[in-house]
């Protein structure tokens, strides 16, 4: 990589205020010139970004003004600026060990990464707040419409009441075989719906009383009461519309995701329930 400065403002001035700048000032003729160049040009390509090098070679007539500004007397010389002011300098050919430790001593400290709308998805997914976890699978797929994934995602953030928008989403995937377990969901998920408003012939029992009062909690969003409504038609009737209880708990935590309170509080109680 050619690290020699081209334009001063440019190199220098305009980009040590984003990021520190490390100025080495040699010369051809100069033999520790060439013994350092090749290692703080090692360690500029691994700074991965945190820091830029910049060469300047005193014997160009350009240059010479910048070497005068910075009271350079002897090369090879350098010094690291970050938004107009000196962090450090050195000179003469360091070993690469001393090298390392003046820019760890000299360096600012890096700034925290921004949270993302992924992070900040994920965090609300682990934090059960599905209404922040929304807003942000939304802007993510608006920003990125055409990924199959920010639709399924989009999808199951928005049932169970949005179910119109979340068929819709399902029914726009380019490839939709990739997706078989959550268009098992959607599809449970409009089962559940017909069995909330009795439009599903059930038995007259009381496992299907429970099973019908989980599914209307869970278009209420009380989960809970969803998840333990189900379990228990789950451990007494497991046969009920056609496993209906089981097929409900794992739409439910797949929507929900991994990290959900729901999730956690009641899928081991699901485990046991079904290999009791």
């Amino acid at each position: 990589m050619d690290y020699e400065v081209k334009d001063i403002k440019t190199d220098i001035i305009d980009a040590s205020n984003q990021v520190p700048v490390v100025i080495d000032f040699w010369a051809e003729w100069c033999g520790p010139c060439r013994t350092l160049g090749p290692v703080i040009e090692k360690l500029a390509g691994e700074a991965k970004g945190r820091w830029k090098l910049v060469k300047v070679n005193v014997d160009h007539p350009e240059n010479q003004h910048l070497a005068q500004q910075f009271q350079i007397r002897g090369i090879p010389a350098v010094r690291m600026i970050y938004q107009g002011k000196l962090l450090g300098e050195f000179s003469g050919a360091l070993p690469e060990s001393e090298i390392k430790k003046w820019l760890a001593n000299h360096l600012p400290e890096a700034p925290e990464p921004e949270e993302g709308p992924e992070e900040l998805l994920e965090l609300a997914m682990k934090q059960g707040d599905r209404t922040a976890a929304l807003e942000m699978a939304k802007r993510i797929h608006n920003e990125e419409p055409g990924k199959d994934e920010h639709h399924v995602r989009l999808a199951l953030l928005l049932l169970p009441v949005g179910m119109e928008d979340a068929s819709r989403l399902m029914a726009s995937l380019h490839q939709p075989e990739k997706f078989e377990m959550e268009r098992n969901v959607l599809a449970t998920v409009e089962h559940l719906k017909q069995i909330a408003g009795g439009e599903v012939n059930l038995p007259d029992t009381p496992g299907a009383k429970l099973y019908r009062e989980g599914a209307m909690s869970f278009f209420e969003e009380h989960f809970e009461e969803a998840a333990d409504r189900w379990i228990q038609v789950l451990m007494t009737d497991r046969s009920l519309d056609d496993d209906g209880a089981r097929k409900a708990c794992t739409a439910l935590f797949t929507l929900l995701g991994d990290h959900h309170p729901v999730t956690d509080a009641f899928r081991r109680r699901f485990s046991m329930a079904l290999y009791a």
